[in-house]
This record gives structure tokens, sequence and C-alpha cells, in this order.
């Protein structure tokens, strides 16, 4: 899909995972945000199977400058690793990207969606904000548990 902010033109297409390796570079370039072994190969390939038409990439003259990745739950929907490459911020991309992510989720008919993002991500945080999210009432733990190297 052609796209055009007030100062670039762009192109906005499903992610797929021959985007892997331009992905996690784009990914680990960002501040702020983490990459680990959940986001391996192998585990991107199962996650885009299961959430079709979530997530997406914005593309300049062949190469990725920004992504989104969006799942659901059949309750909740999701969003993680919204990044844009700083020299390509401002332009309305990653607003474009979410947006795109949002209606997809409600064309499945999933009306609310939670993202999360480190305290110390201040840029996130203003953007999210900005852009009309609110902070959940703190009023639980998230809890995790890392099930690769355990019995049970």
């Amino acid at each position: 899909m052609k796209m055009k902010s007030d100062k670039i033109n762009f192109d906005i297409r499903e992610m797929s995972i021959s985007d892997y390796s331009e992905l996690i570079d784009l990914w680990e370039s960002i501040e702020g945000l983490c990459v680990d072994e959940e986001d391996s190969y192998e585990n991107m390939i199962t996650f885009l199977k299961r959430n079709k038409g979530l997530s997406y990439v914005a593309i300049i003259e062949s190469n990725i400058v920004a992504a989104i990745k969006g799942a659901q739950d059949g309750r909740r929907g999701y969003i993680s690793h919204l990044a844009v490459l700083p020299q390509f911020r401002g332009l309305g991309i990653a607003k474009i990207l979410y947006d795109k992510t949002l209606q997809e989720l409600k064309n499945q008919g999933i009306w609310k969606c939670n993202l999360y993002v480190l305290n110390s991500n201040i840029n996130a945080l203003d953007f999210w904000q900005y852009n009309g999210w609110k902070e959940l009432e703190n009023n639980f733990k998230m809890l995790q548990k890392n099930m690769r190297n355990t019995k049970s």
C-alpha cells in the first residue's frame, strides 16, 4: 500500500518472515526496545502464522524503516516492537502502522489492545500517551516464567 505523509512517500505492507534479518537490525538499533530469545527466527515464523494481518513494515527505497508487531489472543490485542528509525520519526509513520494494526484487530472482533513499554523508555511512553493511550491502574504485578529450561 502506497502511503504519503506531508514530507515523504513510503510503502506499508504486511510483515513476512523474509524481513527477519532487517527487522532484528532495526529493533536492536532502537534504544529502549528489548530483543530476546522470543524474537528468534523460529518464534517469528510461529508468531506471524498465528497473527495474520496484524504486523506491518514501512519501506522507503527498498529498506525497512519502521515496523510493528501485532497479536491477539481472542480477547485482547497486543502491540510490541513498534520501531521507527530516528531519521524517519515525526513523519506519521508510527501512527499509520499502529492505526493499521488497530483496524485489523477491530476487523477480527478485538476491541481492546494492550502494549508494554519499559518505564525507562521515556520517548515511547510520551509517544503513546500523546496518541491517546492511557496507563492502566497499577494494581497488579506482571509475572513471567521462562519454561525453556525448566521441568514444570
